[in-house]
């Protein structure tokens, strides 16, 4: 979550407001630019606008400026203790990995300096208090908080408590299923290699640019901001991609080669040890009709071969999870909201043991046995334990953390600037 906030945080503080300290906590402070661009984002979240909710969007700002506090506590109590610290390497090893992740979402280093205004080496400079501060709280919470367990006296009161403000069980079901996905053919793919084998002769002649090319003729769905350009480590990216990537010389072209997203070209840019900078080309792959009607006759001949054979259809869906890759299985009492629509209403409308017809939903074809269903219902200590357990758990962690905060602010100088 912290990425995240790291990056956007910066990239809302860029709008210009008037800033200040708005609280100071011992010997730190906390600026109102921190407060409120991450007030704005989680705002934008929740929908909730400033304009139409100024009274939401101050809750909003009051909480997580309570929360700011409350880990400047921590920071001045661990910096107390000799027992914490936080090495040089352990803050470079966060802040390269952090930049990584940031690279490959915006395509480039260099696309990542124009959105700080600024070189890598002054991103690092300028966070490298911030994270050095967050290494630092992690490990004081984690021996603080670490040894907080419930005993099971503590998670029945617990449930007696709260059982009428907990989440209920969502709809369950037990079932096998079989999901034949429509793939492209053959023939479908050999156009597709050509027409990229095509392309990458007239790149070769210098005939096209490959950016040009790209932004042209890419399928993926990012090519409109990076041109097809990234900057990876060795096993960033899948095996067939780097396996050419890596393999290749500045500026030379390889490919065509398939990955699970269709068929690239790559062209090195870049190499420096483990790292490349590389950009593609991808045509995906699009099944035809006559794709559509081989998906379907699979799942029409699944169905002559476990007639009246539930036993059978359960270890023949189990054994094509592997090999679809996708929903395929036996699954005993499950919640079904992450399943397909088509899916759902077949598990909440059919009979109890009984088959399906033949599902379709999104590119794939369906084929169900459906064993049971139970709708929704309130979690209990008999259906429930882990899950009522953590809840417990972390309601103590919760508790105990709040008593320990209360307790040092009585002796820590804490002074809220009330004028912005």
């Amino acid at each position: 979550m912290f990425y995240f906030l790291f990056l956007f945080t910066f990239l809302f503080c860029q709008q210009e407001l008037v800033d200040g300290v708005v609280a100071t906590v011992g010997d730190k402070t906390i600026l109102f630019s921190e407060v409120l661009s991450e007030t704005r984002m989680l705002a934008e979240q929740k929908n909730i606008s400033p304009q139409d909710s100024p009274l939401m969007f101050q809750r909003l700002f009051d909480s997580i400026l309570k929360d700011k506090i409350y880990l400047k506590v921590v920071l001045i109590e661990a910096e107390k203790d000799s027992l914490f610290s936080v090495t040089y390497d352990e803050i470079n090893s966060s802040l390269n990995e952090r930049i990584d992740v940031f690279t490959n979402q915006v395509g480039s280093k260099e696309n990542l300096e124009k959105a700080f205004g600024m070189s890598l080496g002054d991103i690092k400079n300028n966070y490298w208090e911030t994270v050095r501060e967050e290494l630092l709280i992690e490990k004081f919470k984690y021996v603080l908080l670490g040894g907080v367990s419930v005993s099971r006296q503590e998670v029945l009161s617990f449930y007696e408590e709260y059982k009428d403000s907990i989440p209920s069980f969502l709809e369950r079901s037990s079932f096998s299923l079989v999901q034949k996905k429509i793939t492209a053919s053959k023939s479908s793919e050999e156009t597709i290699k050509t027409k990229l084998s095509s392309l990458k002769d007239s790149l070769n002649k210098n005939l096209l640019s490959f950016s040009e090319t790209a932004l042209m003729y890419s399928q993926d769905p990012s090519v409109s901001l990076n041109k097809g350009i990234m900057e990876t480590n060795r096993g960033d990216l899948l095996p067939e991609y780097e396996k050419i990537a890596y393999s290749l010389s500045e500026n030379e072209i390889g490919g065509p080669v398939k990955t699970r997203f269709g068929y690239h070209l790559i062209k090195l840019l870049d190499k420096k040890g483990e790292k490349i900078k590389s950009q593609h080309i991808l045509l995906a792959l699009s099944p035809s009709q006559q794709d559509s009607l081989i998906a379907s006759s699979f799942i029409d001949s699944l169905k002559i071969e476990t007639e009246n054979d539930p036993g059978l259809f359960d270890s023949l869906a189990v054994s094509l999870k592997s090999e679809t890759n996708n929903f395929s299985g036996f699954f005993e009492n499950v919640e079904i909201l992450n399943f397909p629509p088509a899916v759902q209403k077949f598990l909440k409308e059919g009979d109890n043991y009984s088959f399906s017809t033949t599902l379709y939903e999104n590119g794939s074809f369906y084929y169900i046995y459906k064993y049971s269903y139970v709708d929704s219902e309130k979690r209990t200590p008999q259906n429930s334990w882990v899950f009522l357990e953590n809840l417990s758990t972390n309601k103590k962690i919760g508790d105990f953390f709040e008593k320990w905060i209360q307790e040092k602010l009585e002796t820590t100088y804490v002074k809220i600037n009330n004028s912005f």
